[in-house]
Parts: structure tokens; sequence; C-alpha cells
């Protein structure tokens, strides 16, 4: 119970942001959101002394989404002071991420389910926050079907393990599961593979999330590191239910292999800063679902932090690059990027091979920033002063990822698992990405026409 502190606090800054007007409705929001980190902040160290007793999954992620929450709250008190329906907009903001930590720290399927549901539909409400612009009202309504198949696959799949396992508790639910005819268990597994792909944006769910651009900018970052990485955090979850169905896992690689390739496709051509930067985050997400298909979960949460925090600055530093937006400028916030990007490819790669990890855990991120570290190169070549910049910061990122990844693996009860993808089948998932990488190396750097306008059109309402 002590979990659902900072979701309550949340809980009260809405309520206190209910009787406010204009940027004093967003201020008190602010407020019950940094209230909420601070909980979240002690438990954590309460954790670490041990007068807690806390999974490392439930507090990274309430940590994460609090931290985001007070971040992109404090950012709206000026970003939205022209809008006309602050008060709304802060109330469903601060009930969003409530709602956000009530599923991460559910220890029953209720729980669960009455967060992860309440969730999607108040980040629609966000979505067409915006009133009188067809666009939004379109993408409100896109996103909201699309919820609806992945939380039906939940609620399905959690109805059929609470009836087998005769309880509501997730820890039942999870130990009965070995019991389970293998064909049902397989049918389980495959429908929590569903919900997450439909609330992480992983193709053909993708369509909500690029269309889901015409939410407030402060949501579009509290969305990249909370709500979207949700499917991460289900598989990861239920862990033990997708081990116990080898075919699923092998699914869900596929289904990450094919994401990061389209989101990848979708952020080259976009012009636009904020799709660009949402179609980066299909692939990231297809990473991250890779990562739990291969058994890697400390990975997939590490990526998962990582990519929350450094999207939500990307979405929320969007805006300036706009300001002075020319070619040579998008070149620059593109090369800065992916040149953070880059060391992080380094610096895991020295990291997990260092520690020993299995090669489930360094291919999804290898994987994930190798395009990004040909690119930044190939941008620094006449600027042999930055290569020596590169090296101390990837030096930096080896420490610092190390020490991340090491935090995050000792805190989970289930760092590693078991996957059919491991060993020679494992690294034979880098050859699509291969394959792509050389194939548009010999048509230098073009892609078919065909191809060229599915990716630009990607996430346009029909």
């Amino acid at each position: 119970m002590m979990m659902l502190i900072p979701a309550g606090l949340l809980v009260m800054g809405a309520a206190l942001a209910l009787s406010a007007d204009g940027a004093k409705a967003i201020e008190r929001a602010t407020l019950g959101a940094a209230l909420g980190l601070v909980a979240s902040l002690a438990l954590a160290v309460a954790a670490a002394l041990g007068e807690v007793q806390a999974d490392g999954l439930v507090l990274t992620l309430i940590t994460l989404t609090s931290f985001v929450a007070t971040i992109a709250l404090a950012f709206s008190s000026r970003y939205m002071r022209a809008d006309r329906a602050p008060r709304s907009f802060a109330v469903t903001v601060a009930l969003l991420a409530s709602s956000v930590l009530l599923a991460v720290a559910a220890e029953d399927a209720i729980a669960l389910a009455l967060g992860w549901l309440a969730s999607g539909q108040l980040l629609a409400s966000l979505i067409g926050h915006v009133d009188g612009w067809a666009e939004a009202r379109a993408a409100e309504a896109r996103a909201r079907r699309t919820f609806i198949i992945g939380d039906a696959a939940l609620l399905v799949a959690l109805t059929i393990l609470a009836i087998h396992a005769n309880s509501i508790e997730l820890k039942a639910m999870l130990s009965a599961e070995l019991s389970f005819e293998p064909v049902v268990l397989t049918v389980v597994a495959a429908l929590f593979l569903v919900a997450a792909m439909a609330r992480s944006a992983l193709p053909p769910f993708d369509g909500w999330l690029i269309g889901s651009m015409t939410a407030p900018t402060p949501v579009s970052a509290l969305m990249h590191a909370g709500l979207v990485n949700a499917g991460g955090f289900l598989l990861i979850r239920f862990a033990p239910v997708m081990e116990a169905a080898p075919l699923v896992q092998i699914a869900a690689v596929v289904a990450g292999i094919i994401a990061a390739l389209w989101g990848t496709g979708i952020a080259l051509v976009r012009p636009d800063i904020k799709r660009a930067l949402a179609g980066s985050t299909v692939a990231q997400m297809g990473f991250m679902i890779l990562s739990c298909g291969m058994g890697a979960y400390a990975a997939a949460l590490w990526h998962l932090v990582a990519h929350g925090l450094f999207k939500a600055w990307l979405f929320l530093r969007s805006g300036s690059a706009i300001g002075g937006q020319t070619d040579t400028a998008m070149s620059k916030l593109d090369g800065a990027t992916l040149g953070v990007i880059s060391a992080a490819v380094v610096a895991g790669g020295v990291a997990l091979v260092a520690m020993g990890r299995s090669e489930a855990a360094l291919l999804p991120l290898l994987l994930a920033t190798a395009t990004g570290l040909a690119t930044a190169l190939g941008t620094m070549r006449s600027k042999t002063g930055r290569w020596v910049q590169l090296l101390g910061f990837v030096v930096a990122l080896v420490v610092a990822h190390t020490a991340g990844l090491t935090l995050i693996g000792a805190g989970m009860a289930h760092a590693e698992g078991v996957s059919p993808v491991a060993g020679v089948i494992a690294l034979a998932a880098a050859l699509p990405f291969l394959g792509v990488w050389v194939w548009q190396a010999l048509r230098g750097n073009a892609l078919p026409p065909s191809l060229y306008v599915r990716l630009l059109n990607a996430g346009v309402a029909a």
C-alpha cells in the first residue's frame, strides 16, 4: 500500500487544481506531483535501507513517472499560459500520472486494470485537448480505438489468470500459471503481448502515437516517459507467463525488429520535430519489446528509464529548436541527439561485456544505437577536436551506464530470464538491421519513392 502514496499525492494535486483558475491550477497540480516525487524518493531510500520491501521495477517506474510529471507540469505553468482550459489540463495531467503510478504499484488485477484503462482514456483526452481542432479530435478518437483493443486483450488475459488462480492477487496469479495447459498459456501470453504492443505503439498500432502530436508538448514529454513505456512494464511484470510461451517470446522479438526498422524510417523522413521524435519512440519501444522477448529484463528497464528521460528532454526543448529551424539547425539537432545515442552504444557494449551479461542483454542496446553511431561519426569527420570530446563522453557514459545497469539489475527480482531467442539465434536478430543498412548504403541513402511516401504519411488518419 505504501507504493500507492505517490499516486495519492498526485490525486491530491488534481483536487487542489480543481479549486483554482488559470496558472494557479497548474501550480497546485505541480505541487502534488512534487510531493509525489519526494515520496517516491523516500520509498527508494527506505527500500535501500531495508525498511520497506519493494520490487526495483516498481520503485524505478514510480520515481521516473513522478519526476517527469513534476517537470512537465512545472514547464506547463508558462507553456500553457494562453490555454483556454488550464484547469482541465492540470487536473487531467495529474490524474494521468497518478493512474500510471496506480498501474505500476498495483498488487492485484483490479488495481492494475483500473490504472491501465484510466491512463489510456486520460491520455486520449489530452491528445484532443485543443478545442475546435479537427485533427486533434481525430487523433483522440484514433487513440481511444487503439487503446480499446489493447485494453480488451489485457482484461481477458487477467480474467483467465484470476479464474485459474481463484485469486485477483498478482503474486497468486503468477504462481499458478505453470499449471495451465500450454495452449491456454500461449493464448494468455499472446494477449499480454497485444496489450503491450498497443500501448507502446508497435506496428500495426503505431498510428495513435504518430498522430498524438496534437497533444500539448508537456503531455508528449510525460507520455514518452510514462504511458508509452507501459508495454515494457507489462511484459516484465508478467515475465513468468511470457517465458512459459516460447512462441510468444519469438513473436515479441519479431514485432520489436519490425517496429525498430519502421520507426527509424519515420524518424528519418519526417520534417517536423515532434513527429520525427515520435517515430524514434516507435523504434525505441521496438527495441524494448525485443529485449523483453529475449529475456533481458534489466536491459529493457534500463533502456526504458534512459529513453524516457532523454525523450522527455527532447520534447520539452523542441519548441526552442523550431524557433531557429533551418536545414542546418535540424542537422545539428539530429547530430547532437545521435551523438548521445552513439556514445551509449559503445558504453553499453563495453559495460555489458565487462559485466559478463548475456548476448540477450547486449544485442538490443547495440542494435538500438548502431545507426546513430555511424551518422554521428559521419558528421564529425571534419572536426577532429570533437573526436576527443566524444571519446571522453564515451568513457564517462561507460561508468554511468555500468553503474545504472548494475543498480537496475540488483534491484529487480527477475533481471534476466529464459528465452528461445538466445545464442546464435539472438545474434542472428542483427541480420535484418545489417541488411537494411547495407541496402541503404548501396542506394546512396535514398529510399524508394513508394516507401518514402508511406513513411512520411505514417500516422495520418485515412
